[in-house]
């Protein structure tokens, strides 16, 4: 039976005082083993760990043995693994202060966070207070922001920066993890978040045209306010660069807009569209000194639970047309900027997509794990749109490309669109005397 340990320690405030709380998390395979044998195994294992934590000087309080059962050969699996707890403390939860055990309790810049024991979470919470500040220090936030948090998790960027902006759009497609986030959300009194659960690559367009309208929209906006200019000359705006007026590709043509168009799903954007509101009523209600004091967990379960569920609602018999909704959502933010933090494979092509070509994403902010494919993204939002786009070009030997070369044959194709520029880069090293580190990259346009 193969087995892998992770041993997590955390620690939080109880009462007055600050304990230290050990979380064990194993991570097994059981093909081929037999059911009664892989219980007596995890009897002596739990047996075992207990003893050995009482015998430490001075004690380990181990509160928590969790085993994820997982057949794939990755230690990356899949959210709907079972867990099995070997040692999960019963809580009273009549007790005043008293806190889950079974999860795992941390902060990062004086915000409490609740979370799944297999939930993504930066165990170097100090290093981590560094990097979120830094990248809201980059991306110039103030209260006529609205931030799109892309591949959110559990909340901590966009709820760490909450208090900077007018409103947090965050997208993770762990459903788990949303719903950590709609809980730390109340737990930290946070009203102006909204978590949707979804790959970036099915909602983010879908999202950006719910509250920023289309890039054809505003496209055709800024044409018409800058047709006649002092000496009555028509100029066309499009990648911020003069048209002269002449008939090259523009992303108002018929074709290109239905390119542009092709990856944002409106039956997507229909169903997110009613939970939006319910979603912030429900954080609005939440009593500001119930979450604070942390005393009902349950109840805070079922609230982000139920924030989860009318997120995947669409509200009928509304009398208020989308359009509407649009316009005084439009409205109510001046400044709007991307947050990406994707995991080790960067962002879908779909989300490059979708970012570059939406001219009202003016600022983006890049919180990269892998360099390699950092610079794959970055040569698709910074590369200069071509005159002659190739549609539908097959390439053999794609196999055997790099994702930077990759990255260059999808440029080919992309829509013509104003590119972002590199403005600053930095490193932060959340993972001391190990070859891996964050990389911090700013781009504009």
């Amino acid at each position: 039976m193969r087995c892998a340990v992770s041993s997590m320690q955390y620690k939080f405030p109880v009462g007055s005082a600050t304990d230290m709380l050990y979380f064990t998390y194993f991570q097994v395979c059981s093909t081929g083993v037999d059911e009664v044998l892989m219980k007596d195994e995890f009897a002596k294992l739990s047996k075992t760990l207990v003893q050995g934590a009482a015998t430490c000087s001075p004690p380990l309080p181990l509160t928590t043995i969790v085993v994820q059962d997982h057949v794939g050969i990755s230690n990356v699996a899949p959210a709907d693994c079972p867990l099995i707890p070997l040692l999960a403390p019963e809580v009273d939860q009549s007790e005043e202060g008293a806190v889950d055990k079974t999860r795992i309790h941390d902060h990062i810049s004086n915000l409490r966070f609740s979370l799944s024991p297999t939930a993504f979470f930066q165990v170097n919470t100090l290093a981590a207070e560094r990097l979120y500040t830094l990248a809201g220090d980059w991306a110039n936030l103030n209260s006529d922001t609205l931030l799109f948090d892309v591949c959110c998790g559990t909340g901590t960027i966009g709820l760490t920066l909450a208090h900077r902006v007018g409103m947090v759009v965050g997208i993770e497609m762990n459903e788990s993890a949303v719903v950590d986030a709609q809980r730390n959300a109340l737990i930290n009194g946070i009203k102006n978040c909204r978590f949707v659960c979804g790959k970036a690559e099915d909602v983010m367009g879908s999202l950006l045209t719910e509250y920023l309208g289309s890039p054809q929209q505003h496209i055709a906006a800024s044409e018409s306010n800058s047709e006649v200019n002092g000496t009555g000359k028509k100029e066309d705006i499009v990648g911020g660069a003069e048209n002269n007026g002449k008939s090259t590709e523009s992303l108002t043509e018929k074709n290109d807009s239905s390119e542009i168009n092709e990856d944002l799903d409106d039956g997507v954007s229909k169903e997110l569209e009613g939970g939006h509101e319910q979603c912030n009523e429900a954080v609005r209600n939440q009593n500001s000194e119930e979450a604070s004091s942390l005393v009902n967990e349950e109840s805070i379960d079922a609230k982000a639970a139920d924030c989860s569920e009318h997120t995947k609602t669409r509200e009928e018999g509304s009398s208020i047309s989308k359009n509407d909704v649009l316009a005084a959502t439009a409205c109510q933010f001046k400044n709007f900027v991307a947050i990406v933090d994707p995991p080790r494979a960067g962002l879908h092509p779909t989300v490059i997509k979708v970012l570059r070509t939406h001219p009202r994403i003016r600022r983006l902010v890049y919180i990269s794990c892998n360099p390699d494919t950092l610079v794959a993204n970055a040569i698709e939002l910074c590369t200069p749109s071509t005159e002659h786009r190739e549609k539908n070009k097959g390439h053999r030997g794609w196999r055997n490309m790099s994702s930077a070369g990759l990255a260059r044959q999808r440029t080919k194709s992309m829509p013509n669109s104003e590119p972002f520029v590199p403005k600053r880069a930095m490193a932060v090293d959340l993972f001391p005397h190990t070859s891996h580190c964050e990389m911090v990259m700013l781009f504009e346009r």
